[in-house]
């Protein structure tokens, strides 16, 4: 068993309180958090205050490919966040060599890719002049 830090007594306790408000309100937990923008707030807030249900609620929404798309879309769509997951990519060689496949499955990738070898080839003997 993981003992929680304070903030995240509070967190899952705000979150508990919310659900059991949720619930006591409505059969159903997503239409009453759809049309209750206090609620939902308080549900949401508890979720990104507690790392755990943040990793859990992450896995949740990857957990499908629909959901996968919309959040690669909207994290690619804020550019800090795809700062982040480009610069990340960019360090770890297994997620570069997905890339270069993924550019290199069809000929304008291919193509590109090739433009890019030889302008760095070109760059890498004027250098060494």
């Amino acid at each position: 068993m993981k003992l929680m830090s304070g903030n995240g007594r509070k967190a899952g306790g705000a979150l508990l309180a919310a659900l059991a408000l949720v619930a006591g309100c409505s059969g159903d937990i997503a239409s009453e958090l759809g049309r209750n923008v206090q609620v939902r707030d308080r549900v949401m807030g508890a979720i990104v205050a507690d790392t755990s249900l943040t990793r859990e609620m992450t896995t949740r929404m990857l957990g499908s490919d629909r959901q996968r798309l919309q959040v690669v879309e909207t994290m690619l769509g804020d550019d800090r966040s795809a700062q982040y997951v480009l610069a990340r990519i960019g360090r770890s060689p297994t997620a570069v060599d997905y890339v270069l496949q993924v550019a290199a499955s069809d000929s304008v990738g291919r193509e590109h890719l090739m433009t890019l070898l030889k302008g760095m080839q070109i760059a890498l003997k004027s250098g060494k002049k």
